[in-house]
Order: C-alpha cells, then structure tokens, then sequence
C-alpha cells in the first residue's frame, strides 16, 4: 500500500463490546456494511457514502450492498437501530442517502462514545 493512502491521524472505534455483547453475532454478514459505511462517518455520526462507494470498499456490487442497507436499517439493538438513513435531494433532482451510526451500535470515531447494550441472545 502506497504510504499516501494511509491516513494515520483518523481512527474507527470498533468498541469490544460489539463483540461480548453478541451484536456482532446477531449482525453477521451486514458487519462489513456497517464499517464500510462507518469509515465514512464524521463526529456527529453522519456518513455520506455511496452505493459504489461502499461497494468498491467491500470488494461487492451496488446490488448486495443495497440489500445489506437495508438490513442494517431494520436492526435494532435493545430496541433501538443502530443506523437510520435521510434522504436529501440536490439541485438536479438526484437523491443523496445521509446515514448516521447511532452509539447503540457499538461503532465510533475520534472521541465518540457508544451506548450500553444488552447482552443479545
């Protein structure tokens, strides 16, 4: 890897509690998603990516990475969702998704805190 790809000053916070709390498990093949979308998120949480983005940083398509969107938006965790999505229109009329990662999720950045959890069973 080329040393200007590496951003050594920004760091994501993937908590141990994602793993002893069992919300890992429970999330199984939709983790990758949810820390591909994450690694875009800014310190209030907001994450800006698009579909071929998040595909091209998972190594899928736009297709299987919709599909895990949607997943993702239907998780709960102590009955709360650990992601939720706005849609906003630009100029032109094209539709940009804002998702936020919620605490809830076990997921951070800079100096983020997350939520307790439940242990899932």
């Amino acid at each position: 890897m080329e040393k200007d790809n590496i951003n050594n000053g920004v760091f994501l916070k993937v908590h141990i509690s994602l793993f002893t709390s069992g919300v890992a498990a429970k999330l199984g093949k939709y983790l990758t998603t949810l820390l591909a979308i994450a690694s875009y998120m800014d310190e209030k949480g907001e994450c800006y990516p698009t579909q071929r983005q998040l595909a091209e940083r998972t190594g899928t398509t736009k297709n299987l990475i919709n599909r895990h969107i949607k997943a993702l938006l239907d998780f709960e965790v102590d009955g709360k969702p650990i992601i939720t999505r706005r849609i906003v229109y630009n100029n032109r009329g094209y539709a940009n998704s804002i998702y936020t990662i919620h605490p809830i999720s076990q997921v951070s950045i800079f100096h983020g805190e997350v939520a307790a959890v439940q242990k899932q069973s």
